[in-house]
C-alpha cells in the first residue's frame, strides 16, 4: 500500500532565488570596479561589468516578484553564468587565482541552480509505504524507516510526525486529505507495531 499525500510548500524558496541574483551581482560590481581601476588593458570591460552588475541588483530589488516567478529569471540565471565563465576563462588566462576559484564556485552553483529551479511550482508530496516515510524535497532527511516513527496523526489538515529520537516533523495538507484519516493512521500504527521487532534495546 503506499499513500501519496499533497502537501504545502516550495522546493525552491523565493529568497534562495533573490539571494543568489544579488550575491552575483555584488561579486560582478566588486570585480568590475576593480578591473576599471586597476587594469588599463581592459578598463572598459570593467566598467561593462559593473554596469551589468548595477543592473543585475536593480532589476532583482525591483523587480522581485517578477523574478522569482517567471521566466525572466532563467534569462537572469543564463546571462549570470555566461558572465561567470567569462571571468573564469579571464582569470585563468591571466593566472588570476583568487578571482578563479571565486568565479569557479559560481559558475558551478549557477549550473545547479538553472537545474533546481526548473523544479519551482511543483506539487510537493509526502509518501507513506510499506517501506517507510518518504519526506518532501524541502526537509532535510528524506526518508523515515519505520522503526524510527512512533506515531503519525492527521488532525485539521496537519500531519504530524513523532520519531523516537524526539524529533517532530509537520506539514500542511493541500485542501482536503486524499485517503481515510482512520485508514492511513490505522496503516501506520501497523507497520510501526510491525517495525518494533526490529529495533533493539540501544534504540529506546
Amino acid at each position: 500500500m503506499v499513500y501519496d499525500i499533497p502537501v504545502k510548500g516550495d522546493r525552491v524558496k523565493p529568497q534562495q532565488i533573490t539571494a543568489l541574483h544579488l550575491f552575483c551581482a555584488l561579486a560582478f560590481i566588486g570585480s568590475g570596479a576593480i578591473i576599471y581601476v586597476y587594469n588599463f588593458r581592459i578598463t572598459y570591460w570593467g566598467l561593462a561589468l559593473l554596469l551589468f552588475g548595477i543592473l543585475l541588483a536593480s532589476v532583482t530589488i525591483v523587480r522581485n516578484k517578477a523574478v522569482v516567478k517567471g521566466t525572466l529569471n532563467l534569462y537572469l540565471r543564463i546571462a549570470e553564468l555566461i558572465v561567470s565563465l567569462s571571468l573564469v576563462a579571464l582569470s585563468a588566462s591571466e593566472m588570476w587565482k583568487f578571482p578563479l576559484g571565486i568565479f569557479s564556485v559560481l559558475s558551478a552553483a549557477l549550473v545547479f541552480s538553472v537545474i533546481w529551479e526548473r523544479n519551482t511550482g511543483h506539487q510537493l508530496y509526502l509518501r507513506v509505504s510499506e517501506s517507510g516515510i518518504t519526506l518532501p524535497a524541502t526537509f532535510r532527511r528524506r526518508s523515515l524507516p519505520w522503526r524510527d516513527v512512533a506515531q503519525l496523526v492527521l488532525r485539521y489538515g496537519v500531519i504530524s510526525i513523532d520519531c523516537y529520537d524526539n524529533k517532530l516533523y509537520q506539514m500542511e495538507t493541500m485542501g482536503s486529505a486524499p485517503v481515510s484519516v482512520a485508514e492511513l493512521e490505522q496503516f501506520c500504527e501497523t507497520q510501526i507495531t510491525i517495525a518494533k521487532a526490529s529495533r533493539t534495546d540501544n534504540d529506546w
